[in-house]
């Protein structure tokens, strides 16, 4: 019997082992499926990228020389000039005002007075006229009385003095006739309608060679001197003007290397950082932010021909490499972590998930650079789940070349 209680005993104990070990093995945490990616060495470059849009470096403004009626412009956006050659516009004189009753009546008795204040000013020349060769004449006698000592001196005197008094009263009414004659053409001018055009025109040349970026004035009109008319530029000296954040702005200097991208057409354009202008400017957000910004100007370089297509207004996006580095320490920007207000990775390392602090430097849209607490070749979890924990278990699914 005693034997038979023991064997009893040993099979319960097997059996609640087994249900222990059992439980056990179903209760332990399970490794968490995680994607991981190796840490690689390799060259990375710190940028900073934001939109903008395309602009002519030099572009010009062709304005009327002169006030006149402009005649329509035949040319449109896109055509070629070339400098002093090509007409972009023709301007001729204004054409009048016309004349409602009450000011054509006021205009009409200005002529007549005017014509009736030649009319005394040519007879008052005429008398002044006589005057002027009858004292003449009597000079001319005087002197002959004078040479046979008939006439005294001081008679030759007088009679040489009224003729020059006479003879400048003669010069002083035709110059008074001649005003007379120009305040008739005045109140005769205040008479003339819109019948009364010029037939003079002033011709405007293209002051550069290029092509038409823009046209303000179109359509035949009456435009004031220096009335803008159209934009000349060369796509040669095509730029792109990108509005950076300040804060990425002040890290951009001048001749530092940029690049075009996704502007249309096929690879980059590069391009150079030719100037950064000093002054912000506020910019609303898609998202209603409020953001101070800042022009920076990216000159094209290369063959022109590669950006044939890209005009002057078209989006484009702008990069500037701050920094380049040939061999850096890499990571997967998925790999990426905050912890106590910093970066970190969950490192693999025997089967486990270590939270491990790093340093990071340059970012890209795929990778980041580690500058302290990694090294080339050690696995990493890349975008890893709520689950992955300091010291969790993990299985590697996948691996990112």
């Amino acid at each position: 019997m005693a034997r038979i209680r023991w064997a009893r005993w040993g099979i319960g104990g097997a059996a609640a082992a087994a249900v222990a070990v059992t439980l056990g093995l179903m209760l332990a945490p399970r490794p968490v499926p995680v994607d991981a990616a190796p840490v690689r060495t390799g060259p990375i470059a710190e940028t900073v990228a934001d939109q903008g849009y395309a602009r002519v470096r030099e572009a010009y403004v062709v304005a009327a020389p002169a006030a006149g009626r402009l005649e329509r412009v035949p040319l449109k956006v896109g055509d070629r000039v070339t400098a002093g050659v090509t007409t972009v516009a023709r301007i001729r004189p204004a054409t009048a005002d016309p004349l409602d009753p009450r000011a054509r009546a006021q205009a009409e008795a200005a002529v007549a007075s005017a014509r009736a204040a030649v009319g005394a000013a040519a007879a008052q020349r005429d008398q002044l006229a006589a005057e002027a060769r009858r004292a003449a004449a009597d000079l001319q006698r005087t002197r002959t009385l004078a040479a046979s000592g008939y006439a005294s001196r001081q008679a030759l005197d007088s009679a040489e003095a009224e003729a020059r008094a006479t003879a400048a009263a003669v010069q002083a009414a035709t110059a008074q006739l001649a005003v007379a004659r120009s305040e008739l053409a005045v109140a005769r001018a205040a008479l003339m309608g819109p019948q009364a055009q010029g037939r003079e025109s002033v011709t405007v040349t293209s002051p550069a060679s290029g092509y038409v970026t823009r046209v303000m004035q179109e359509s035949e009109r009456t435009v004031a001197q220096g009335a803008p008319l159209l934009e000349v530029g060369d796509q040669r000296g095509l730029e792109a003007a990108i509005e950076f954040l300040t804060q990425d702005a002040v890290r951009v200097r001048e001749g530092m290397t940029a690049e075009i991208y996704d502007w249309g057409g096929e690879g980059t354009i590069p391009a150079l950082v030719r100037r950064v202008e000093p002054q912000g400017f506020t910019k609303i957000s898609a998202l209603g932010v409020e953001e101070q910004r800042v022009l920076v100007m990216l000159q094209f370089t290369g063959e022109p021909a590669k950006w044939t297509k890209l005009g002057p207004g078209y989006r484009v996006w702008g990069r500037v490499f701050l920094r380049r580095e040939a061999k850096a320490v890499k990571a997967p920007l998925g790999a990426l972590v905050r912890a106590d207000g910093g970066w970190a990775v969950f490192r693999i390392e025997g089967g486990r998930a270590r939270l491990t602090p790093v340093q990071v430097g340059a970012m890209t849209d795929k990778e980041a650079e580690i500058r302290k607490g990694l090294k080339a070749g050690e696995q990493v979890v890349v975008f890893p789940s709520d689950k992955v924990r300091d010291g969790a278990r993990v299985k590697v699914e996948t691996t990112t070349r």
